[in-house]
């Protein structure tokens, strides 16, 4: 029997089921889209910590039906204030609950973080974590800890790697191979260019290698190859049907789009070209999945200048079939592995003023402009509902709703 939390224990970890959620009751195939609702809320609990800068978000789901995020929240990105806060949503519940403080070490900034259910029994967390007093994230440890109770207990942290060197500043995407490798994805550098690193353990996160550390840095170019590193920062990792890696990233454009990186060796070597999509810039981050359907789901925004959403221009279809052009925050799947993009759909609430936190505040969203900005992760529920969240909000929709209207 699972030990119940003193009263004092940090509200993510109180009153949590331990029972498994029957995702059946609430499945479906009708088209489904809900009114974004916010994920980070001030603590209520005396001593909580709740910076005004609130961002790098990562969410999965549990087998008890919640879902789990955690982000960091601080006064400054570089600040050893910096610390890392979580908050769930709870089955039937329309709102989240309250955050509270989920990892942090004394005077030390906590950069980085992924959250990630491997669809078994075990959640993992990775985290980056800085020197005693360092500022910034160029240099940082990269810690994993597991929980096998719907997040309520941890194992202490264990480095992947304890070293205080770049190539260790974590961003949410996990991804668990079919023949078992964890790998998790880390920036490169600690700038705007320069790529994203790989670490990956076949023996369940005992042991790390990363393929990269040492090699020359690559030149992103269309058609070249490069050891160790994908082009792009805050790259998205998914496997595919064939066994290799593919990658979209921020930063480090091909020929004015976003760059994209295959693997056919787990990311000991990558060939790069040009996507189809706009590059995408500082606040913003993609997200890049395999959905249970079998598709690929790529959420990006329209232009990588988030003072000027409208720089860039790209047409959606709507539920009706009819072609608009839009701006701001969009999902592309692929049906063909990656070769062709046909869904492409502006994920708008519509109408209405919205918060987007962090470094996307206020937006006004119509039919034709979504959320301009924002650091996304996703997870999609067993009963197919895709969870996206951005800095601040969290959007709830399916395939069939993308699909709405689009002859692919």
């Amino acid at each position: 029997m699972t030990p119940v939390p003193e009263p004092t224990a940090p509200r993510w970890a109180r009153d949590v089921s331990q029972e498994n959620f029957d995702w059946t009751a609430q499945s479906g195939d009708k088209p489904f889209f809900a009114r974004p609702i916010p994920f980070v809320l001030a603590p209520v609990d005396e001593g909580e910590p709740f910076g005004k800068h609130n961002h790098q978000p990562s969410i999965t789901w549990l087998p008890n039906g919640d879902l789990l995020a955690i982000w960091y929240s601080t006064g400054r990105e570089q600040g050893t204030e910096l610390t890392v806060l979580a908050s769930r949503l709870r089955p039937g519940a329309d709102a989240w609950d309250a955050s509270s403080e989920f990892f942090k070490a004394p005077n030390r900034n906590m950069h980085g973080s992924s959250i990630f259910h491997d669809g078994e029994d075990t959640i993992y967390h990775f985290n980056g974590m800085a020197p005693n007093g360092g500022q910034g994230w160029a240099k940082l440890a990269l810690l994993i800890r597991t929980s096998l109770d719907n997040g309520v207990t941890w194992t202490p942290p264990q480095a992947v790697d304890a070293r205080l060197i770049g190539r260790h500043q974590v961003i949410s995407g996990t991804l668990l191979t079919n023949d078992g490798a964890l790998i998790q994805n880390c920036d490169a550098v600690p700038g705007g260019n320069g790529g994203t690193a790989l670490h990956i353990s076949r023996d369940g996160g005992r042991t790390w290698t990363d393929p990269g550390e040492g090699k020359t840095k690559p030149k992103f170019t269309q058609g070249a190859t490069g050891e160790g590193t994908i082009a792009g920062i805050h790259a998205k990792v998914i496997e595919l049907k064939d066994g290799r890696l593919l990658a979209l990233g921020r930063g480090d454009s091909i020929n004015g789009h976003m760059p994209m990186s295959l693997s056919a060796d787990l990311g000991k070597t990558w060939t790069y070209k040009a996507s189809p999509f706009p590059p995408i810039g500082g606040g913003q981050r993609l997200v890049l999945r395999r959905l249970q359907e079998g598709a690929l789901l790529l959420v990006s925004f329209t232009s990588g200048n988030r003072a000027k959403p409208e720089s860039v221009n790209m047409t959606f279809t709507d539920k009706s079939g009819e072609e608009l052009t839009g701006h701001g925050m969009f999902a592309a799947v692929s049906f063909d592995e990656g070769e062709t993009w046909p869904v492409r759909k502006l994920l708008t609430p519509g109408a209405g003023d919205w918060n987007g936190g962090a470094w996307t505040q206020e937006f006004t969203a119509t039919p034709t402009r979504a959320e301009h900005a924002g650091y996304l992760a996703a997870t999609q529920t067993p009963d197919s509902v895709i969870h996206l969240i951005s800095s601040r909000l969290h959007y709830r929709f399916n395939l069939p709703w993308l699909r709405e209207g689009v002859s692919d």
